[in-house]
């Protein structure tokens, strides 16, 4: 189980640094949404969060092989580019499907810790989510302005933003190595108290 917490978190970091050198990304979103999917598709399978996750990284991999072959699926709000309505709708599929990815894992890891008892690590995992929806859902609400801006006038605002998305992001990677650690397998065949006479499930 913390190896596959463990391919999440490098699957996340790997999807929100964009480490460039003449144009080439040498860390592509494809490996790290890859990796993302690989570690939720052996999670518990009652977690119907977790499986939620799953499909919305499916979503944001196939947007990352488009960019890979040279189509546009989004763009920077730090930047003064404007883009067309095409791209804007791309963009604004690609947010939403974050948050939904977002959500799945908070939302797995709460219903974990929340099995096991763990209740700190359930309210981070709360609180976490609420943080990067509502970022979100600020930063949606600022695409249709990018029709209109020609000069880079609110690019301060939309920097202050971006700066605190990223924040807030690896604040979740930071929670799913917790999670690992914190969460062990799962228990079956437990007795009254959910603890005694369980077996648990050390596979990763």
């Amino acid at each position: 189980m913390r190896m596959n917490y463990s391919r999440i978190a490098w699957g996340l970091g790997l999807e929100l640094i964009d480490f460039r050198i003449g144009g080439f990304d040498l860390l592509p979103d494809v490996l790290g949404y890859f990796l993302i999917m690989l570690g939720l598709s052996r999670m518990t399978p009652g977690h119907r969060c977790f499986q939620l996750a799953r499909g919305a990284a499916g979503v944001l991999l196939v947007g990352s092989v488009l960019q890979l072959l040279g189509i546009q699926a989004g763009f920077s709000l730090t930047s003064n580019e404007t883009p067309n309505i095409d791209v804007l709708a791309l963009t604004g599929i690609i947010i939403a499907a974050e948050l939904v990815m977002v959500f799945g894992i908070c939302g797995g890891i709460r219903a974990s810790a929340l099995g096991k008892g763990k209740w700190a690590l359930a309210k981070s995992a709360r609180d976490g989510w609420y943080i990067i929806f509502v970022l979100g859902t600020v930063i949606s609400l600022l695409l249709p302005f990018q029709l209109n801006r020609t000069t880079s006038e609110g690019i301060g605002v939309a920097f202050i933003l971006t700066a605190v998305f990223f924040i807030a992001n690896l604040w979740v990677i930071f929670l799913v190595r917790r999670a690992g650690r914190e969460l062990p397998g799962r228990r079956s065949g437990g007795g009254p108290d959910g603890n005694l006479g369980g077996t648990i499930d050390i596979t990763g």
